[in-house]
């Protein structure tokens, strides 16, 4: 049967290639069929269809390479390479045995590096790797062009002496200095307010581990007695000057008045306030005390420098008593 017009114009529109659900039913059961329409006109259109998408695309691509591209090039001119947020100069701000050249050094910092570009993180890495380093803070001044380094050096408060490790106390470059955290470091310049510490004595040092906290139980000892004798000789006793680890349970401390005494490595509080005792009544007889033992708990050995007066720690005599004669009885 020819179709008309209207039918013509119908069979002729763009119908999508994509399938089509349809529903039919046939005794009582609702089926399902896909159709998938095909014809040289729907073909055509969606051929212009994905050229168009790839066209879209491609301009949308090389929109993006070009606003990139530009993006770069006035990022180089206005940041990296404006001489405004070149580096002008590294100023250090430190005080301790670390030397502001080995900071300069150790930061790989030059002149002319751009302050956008300096990685801040690894800049406080590597200063922080520095074992006589504690804190750092990093400032930029981009109008000057300055970058400031404020380092806080550990504050030693002895040397420490061990000749197996190679440490030898008041000596540059070789002289290692530990601070009341039980971290030892190398002392590159002798300051004058470092020239004049305690020592340490310690020749059974396991390692040297510079930088790093000491859990050494005799180490942290000898550093308790030297906090406690510190804080003595502020208030007028003889100032420690050395403190050898003797034995892992006993050390020697030696005072600028020669006197030696030895202390165990436990109850040090005890030992102290039996020290205070001992000083107190030695310097109200005028005794000079040349070796103390204060291991023993009783009956605590003492060594004077001169003959000590005894003679008002003699006990009195027992006065006399006369008693009367018995009378004989018969």
């Amino acid at each position: 049967m020819p179709r008309g017009p209207q039918a013509l114009s119908k069979a002729d529109k763009p119908i999508s290639s994509a399938a089509k659900k349809q529903s039919r039913t046939e005794g009582g059961v609702t089926l399902e069929t896909c159709l998938r329409v095909d014809s040289p006109i729907i073909r055509k259109i969606e051929k212009q269809k994905a050229q168009r998408r790839g066209f879209k695309w491609a301009l949308g691509l090389i929109l993006l390479i070009c606003f990139s591209s530009l993006l770069k090039i006035v990022i180089q001119e206005s940041f990296l390479k404006n001489p405004q947020f070149e580096l002008r100069t590294v100023a250090v701000d430190t005080s301790g045995p670390l030397t502001i050249t080995k900071i300069v050094r150790a930061s790989q910092l030059t002149t002319g590096d751009n302050l956008l570009t300096i990685n801040m993180r690894a800049l406080h890495t590597r200063l922080r790797q520095l074992p006589p380093v504690k804190d750092v803070r990093i400032e930029r001044d981009f109008e000057r062009g300055v970058l400031t380094l404020r380092v806080k050096q550990r504050q030693p408060v002895a040397w420490l002496d061990c000749a197996k490790q190679g440490m030898i106390a008041g000596r540059p470059e070789v002289g290692y200095l530990i601070d009341a955290e039980a971290v030892a470091f190398p002392c590159d310049v002798i300051l004058d307010s470092c020239a004049h510490l305690p020592v340490i004595r310690y020749e059974s040092l396991p390692q040297k581990s510079p930088g790093l906290a000491s859990d050494d139980l005799q180490l942290k000892a000898a550093l308790q007695l030297l906090k406690s004798l510190d804080q003595r000789y502020e208030l007028g006793q003889p100032q420690v000057r050395l403190i050898d680890i003797v034995k892992p349970y006993a050390m020697v401390a030696t005072f600028a008045d020669k006197a030696q005494i030895t202390f165990g490595i436990d109850d040090l509080e005890l030992q102290m306030a039996r020290l205070d005792r001992i000083r107190i009544e030695a310097q109200q007889r005028g005794w000079e005390i040349e070796t103390l033992n204060l291991l023993v708990q009783q009956n605590v050995p003492v060594t004077f420098r001169q003959p000590p007066q005894l003679a008002g720690l003699q006990p009195a005599p027992a006065p006399s008593i006369s008693l009367p004669k018995p009378t004989p009885t018969r």
